[in-house]
């Protein structure tokens, strides 16, 4: 994914304040060390390659173990993985959204699949994922999105999200070709759904939208050789 909305260089102070008219305070200094150090990669360890030994019996020719060698490299250099700055910064601020939860679930490092999915993440898909951490607190969730949680949720859209999108979709407004289709092809029924139900059936929707979108298979214009066939028709 491109990292073209990324900031290039972290000004931990701005997106503090940002973070801040969003309801999250916290102190992200233990994380502010590993600037000077992240974002620098190392060169992975020598690993000597063992050769086997011929018996004495039975001489034989002398081959490397590359396989075993090879394993070994891969693990060093995953262990010693550096997280960037951009890394650093997502951890810092989801745990101080969760403080010790995210601690018991995450540690107070970035390790792992977490260095992945941060550095895929744009600023805008960040303050999404803060944004549903944020409403999953209000409505009693304690412990933080698991990471198959995580990755799904910067895709996913908030309540707010939802409830803007739905009122564009009913004022015949749309904003994108997902609420497009779902105007040409629920708004009759959203339009008659008890305000109860409305939200969860919109998401419903949106969902297939974008399953479709991802196929290949949203389809919100009207076929050419409709329209013809329409205007003969009104010719007649």
């Amino acid at each position: 994914m491109s990292t073209g909305n990324k900031p290039k260089n972290l000004d931990f102070g701005a997106m503090e304040k940002k973070l801040r008219e969003m309801g999250v305070s916290s102190n992200l200094e233990h994380l502010k060390s590993a600037k000077s150090q992240s974002s620098r990669p190392e060169s992975a360890p020598k690993t000597e390659v063992q050769v086997a030994k011929p018996q004495a019996s039975h001489p034989v020719e002398s081959r490397p173990v590359t396989t075993g060698s090879r394993a070994v490299m891969q693990t060093d250099t995953e262990t010693e993985r550096q997280p960037s700055d951009w890394c650093n910064y997502i951890f810092g601020t989801l745990l101080s959204i969760y403080e010790s939860t995210w601690i018991k679930s995450y540690g107070r490092r970035p390790t792992g699949r977490f260095l992945d999915f941060a550095d895929s993440l744009t600023e805008s898909e960040l303050m999404r994922v803060i944004q549903h951490c944020r409403e999953r607190l209000q409505a009693g969730e304690k412990w933080p999105p698991i990471m198959g949680e995580l990755a799904l949720l910067k895709s996913q859209l908030t309540e707010s999200e939802s409830l803007e999108a739905m009122n564009r979709v009913v004022s015949k407004t749309p904003k994108n070709q997902i609420e497009k289709w779902i105007m040409q092809n629920k708004g009759y029924e959203l339009r008659r759904l008890p305000q109860s139900i409305i939200v969860k059936r919109f998401k419903e929707f949106y969902r297939e939208a974008m399953s479709l979108q991802e196929k290949g298979k949203l389809v919100t214009e009207v076929p050419k050789g409709c329209q013809v066939s329409r205007s003969k028709t009104w010719l007649i």
